[in-house]
């Protein structure tokens, strides 16, 4: 029997498709984001068509090749790049370990960041550090918009190479302005970087536009993808500029030269799991032709900038996340609590969040407002900060 069900909204519509957010208050995107069915779906076909008919076969490689690129040119087409320009990833953290060790690197040459980065980057650096003797700079972003890029622009020397940064920040949620920052970089004849970790899904992305020269994104987070997926775009004027650290079958042409592919495909690392593509394509075609990236970022921003709002009336309560540019992002902490303990109290009322914890990084709890929350959850997370923060130092009247 069809049941035929009125919905009162689009993103009633949508939730449906997410069975997780239906289960629990979910607010965790940053980490992973919630699975669609069709990503469930398309993953489950491919494993039992591997597993009935087995994994090799007459036209199996090519037809593996054609697969990854398809993900690419639809990553390409989302994202503002040509497909190839596109390399899958097994994460984003992939992506910018494959930038950063493809450079050409001598003794005291500089790379600027900042303190609010994410370990996926800095431990990269300091790899850097290690093995080439390549100096970390790091910018302190203040609340003040305006002050980032002159920040940044203060660090720069003459051994400065390169400027390696989020596009929005793990650790405060707030959104840098990239294409200033690219404009500066140009001056100087710097490479950016970008970790777009927590942007991809979350922020309007034109490469093209932005003119960064590396941006990673990660799968799993913002673009509802599987865990193991993740895209990084290189812009092709900077493909001699990247040796790949690691060569493999197919990845470089045939006939006895070294030769790579001639797309940003030489960067890619290892095998790709067949039912990973698979649900990461159907989760990327789904965002872009069910739910619409338009739709869903304008719905991001208002019900995140709602909810930090919301917090701001809280006494007690103290926002990380600054005021002049934010996405899906809020963090906060509550006085005399400990953000761990914040995020187990929220997860006993029905709300998943999780907490920051990596110095230099400011220590807060973090909310990740997705386009699939409504606006009565986020209504509800707010009261039960409200609750908290009344109740005294961790729970204690």
């Amino acid at each position: 029997m069809v049941v035929d069900i009125a919905f009162e909204s689009k993103v009633d519509e949508l939730r449906v498709e997410l069975p997780a957010v239906l289960t629990t208050g979910y607010f965790n995107a940053g980490s992973y984001g919630p699975l669609p069915r069709v990503a469930q779906e398309a993953a489950n076909a491919v494993s039992q068509r591997e597993l009935e008919q087995g994994r090799v076969a007459p036209g199996v490689y090519e037809a593996n090749r054609d697969r990854n690129r398809g993900v690419a040119a639809l990553g390409a087409e989302i994202f503002g790049a040509d497909a190839d320009e596109i390399a899958l990833t097994h994460s984003a953290s992939e992506g910018l370990n494959i930038a950063l060790s493809g450079l050409t690197w001598r003794a005291g040459d500089e790379v600027i960041t900042t303190v609010e980065e994410h370990p996926a980057l800095l431990l990269p650096l300091a790899l850097l550090s290690h093995r080439y003797g390549v100096v970390t700079r790091y910018a302190q972003i203040t609340a003040d918009e305006r002050g980032v890029v002159e920040t940044l622009a203060e660090l720069i020397s003459p051994r400065t190479r390169a400027i390696a940064l989020s596009h929005v920040l793990w650790s405060t949620g707030a959104v840098l302005p990239l294409r200033e920052i690219v404009d500066l970089a140009r001056r100087h004849g710097l490479m950016v970087i970008v970790d777009g970790a927590q942007s991809a899904g979350q922020v309007p992305i034109d490469l093209h536009a932005l003119g960064v020269d590396v941006y990673a994104m990660a799968g799993q987070k913002w673009l509802c993808g599987p865990e193991g997926s993740g895209l990084v775009y290189v812009r092709r004027d900077r493909f001699a500029d990247l040796t790949p650290s690691y060569v493999r079958y197919g990845q470089f042409e045939p006939g006895g030269y070294f030769m790579p592919q001639r797309g940003a495909m030489r960067f890619e690392l290892g095998e790709f799991s067949a039912a990973v593509v698979a649900a990461q394509h159907a989760s990327l075609s789904w965002l872009q032709n069910e739910v619409g990236f338009d739709w869903a970022l304008n719905r991001i921003s208002s019900l995140a900038k709602d909810f930090r709002r919301k917090l701001s009336e809280i006494e007690g309560v103290a926002l990380v996340t600054p005021e002049w540019d934010i996405a899906g992002l809020v963090n906060f902490n509550i006085e005399g609590w400990h953000p761990q303990i914040i995020t187990e109290a929220l997860f006993e009322r029905g709300y998943v969040i999780r907490y920051v914890e990596t110095h230099p990084c400011v220590l807060s709890a973090r909310a990740s407002i997705g386009w699939w929350n409504t606006e009565q959850e986020v209504a509800d997370l707010a009261s039960a900060v409200a609750d908290l923060a009344s109740r005294g130092p961790n729970g204690q009247h």
